[in-house]
């Protein structure tokens, strides 16, 4: 399985990422190590989120890793952060700095799973997801992350007048049907009118 390459942040449109050149000391950011223990986890798991793998895959040495995090486990729960940050508070506060109005947000929610950054981060969210399965320290950051997601569904519910005893049961179906279209494979494109119509039905 080949994962695709994860742009940097802020995304920058017609930007590409830089190749890591093999040499005796390059510059690896941290930005640099948290995408390629992300890309490791989505392609084997946890368990292949090993600091002698990340250092091969950049080009550096192990020393230069605990130069920049003291131990694995502080990186891990750096990388849970860089992911928050990237797939959630990031995306949220784009979302909510555009200069739109109610329904136009509404439509923005539906088109979340076409953005480039939700088919990139597809592997890895599902990835996310299986490691929460068995700790507690990925369930905990998922949990916030959905619950951070679901607030500003409900509140672009919200101002498109929703009733407010429907409010959060409509951003919990509007927001299963986001994370399924991104994550789940085919094309639905001849549907997602449907979809749409159901889901914001009064």
């Amino acid at each position: 399985m080949s994962l695709p390459p994860l742009p940097l942040q802020p995304i920058r449109p017609g930007a590409t990422a830089a190749a890591v050149k093999r040499g005796p000391k390059p510059k690896v950011t941290s930005e640099r190590w948290f995408i390629a223990a992300l890309e490791q986890l989505a392609l084997g798991g946890i368990d292949a989120v090993r600091v002698e793998l990340l250092a091969e895959t950049l080009g550096v040495t192990k020393g230069m890793f605990y130069a920049r995090f003291d131990t694995r486990e502080n990186f891990l729960d750096a990388m849970i952060d860089y992911w928050r940050q990237r797939t959630t508070t990031g995306l949220v506060g784009e979302l909510t700095a555009m200069d739109s109005g109610p329904e136009d947000r509404l439509m923005r929610l539906f088109a979340i799973s076409r953005m480039d950054r939700a088919k990139t981060g597809a592997w890895i969210e599902i990835a996310m997801r299986t490691w929460a399965l068995t700790d507690d320290r990925a369930r905990q950051a998922m949990e916030e992350i959905d619950r951070h997601r679901l607030v500003y569904f409900e509140s672009v519910l919200a101002a498109n007048g929703v009733p407010k005893e429907q409010v959060c049961a409509r951003a919990f179906l509007i927001y299963s049907y986001v994370i399924g279209d991104t994550l789940l494979s085919g094309d639905r494109a001849a549907i997602r009118d449907t979809c749409l119509s159901l889901l914001t039905a009064s």
